[in-house]
């Protein structure tokens, strides 16, 4: 019978089919048991389970979110030309999609972060959650890799460093400076503050990079929402498509706007491709043109994300020119 015309059933006939599928999916009877309790046959038991889905008395839910995903990861790290990939399965709203990757990225910094590396981290919400997840590290040392935007102290990246740096027992070496000034000599002047050169001295330390993705168009970022219009407006109309930690880059991968990136505390995209291995978080299938825009660029060996944007990127032109080694 197909879906919307079934055989209406009387009440005695339904009250029949709950009790065989509360008996079944609920109390966990066997299908044997259930035929002696209602007296009826094997067969019937069948039938009435089967009606029961259909007419969705019963409806059966996999909660499948967080799951990893290897053949996906597998077919979008040789689409990108990464090292390595993890893709989870993706359900709920972006934040809880974002909770995912966090935890996915969470849980790779664990399982592959040695002791005595310099692990440096940008900021984003992705990244906040998986600071939150955060397992039992090695002794590594945190570095942070941009300053501070906007007023949210629990996005903040000087907390993001914080509580990674509480899971390793390593030291913490914050940026108490803003990430974007107005003009290039403010930048320098903070440049030279004696904590914020510590931090970027660290810079050429750094082993593992772990950054969030920002998309511009469409756009999904803290930074472009956070910027001037006028900053935003110009940079869009040089052909920005995504950015991370604070990097803007085009379709094509390039790196964009270098006045811009005077004005900057943050780790510049030369230092960013001499760091070994360098993680990208990207969660929701409307930044897949930003990761792939971001995997051309080079800037990248590794990426985190979610079932939807790894389908999602799996549709668009192949890169040829990703950092495969370091």
């Amino acid at each position: 019978m197909s879906e919307g015309h079934e055989t209406p059933m009387s009440r005695e006939e339904h009250a029949l089919l709950v009790r065989a599928a509360r008996m079944y999916y609920v109390d966990d009877s066997s299908k044997v048991e259930i035929a002696d309790a209602l007296g009826v046959s094997r067969f019937k038991v069948a039938r009435l389970l089967e009606q029961a889905r259909d007419r969705g008395v019963v409806t059966i839910t996999v909660h499948d979110a967080g799951t990893l995903v290897p053949d996906l990861a597998t077919a979008l790290a040789e689409h990108l030309g990464l090292r390595r990939v993890v893709v989870v399965e993706s359900a709920g709203s972006l934040a809880e999609v974002r909770d995912e990757v966090g935890q996915a990225a969470a849980n790779l910094l664990g399982e592959t972060l040695e002791a005595g590396e310099v692990l440096g981290l940008a900021w984003g919400r992705t990244l906040t959650a998986m600071s939150a997840a955060m397992p039992p590290l090695p002794r590594v040392d945190v570095v942070q890799l941009t300053g501070a935007i906007g007023t949210d102290l629990e996005e903040s990246p000087v907390e993001i460093v914080r509580k990674v740096a509480l899971r390793s027992g390593g030291t913490a070496r914050p940026i108490f400076a803003p990430l974007v000034v107005d003009d290039p000599r403010t930048a320098d002047a903070l440049r030279r503050q004696p904590d914020v050169a510590a931090a970027l001295k660290m810079f050429d330390d750094v082993t593992t990079a772990m950054l969030a993705i920002g998309s511009w168009d469409p756009p999904v970022s803290q930074l472009l929402a956070a910027l001037p219009p006028a900053d935003a407006a110009a940079m869009r109309e040089a052909g920005v498509r995504a950015e991370v930690a604070t990097i803007l880059v085009s379709d094509t991968g390039e790196v964009l706007a270098p006045q811009f990136a005077r004005r900057c505390i943050t780790i510049r995209a030369d230092q960013l491709r001499r760091i070994p291995r360098v993680i990208a978080v990207a969660a929701g299938a409307e930044k897949a043109h930003a990761v792939v825009a971001v995997a051309r660029s080079g800037l990248l060996t590794e990426l985190v994300t979610d079932r939807s944007l790894a389908e999602a990127a799996l549709e668009l032109p192949p890169v040829t020119t990703a950092r495969t080694e370091a």
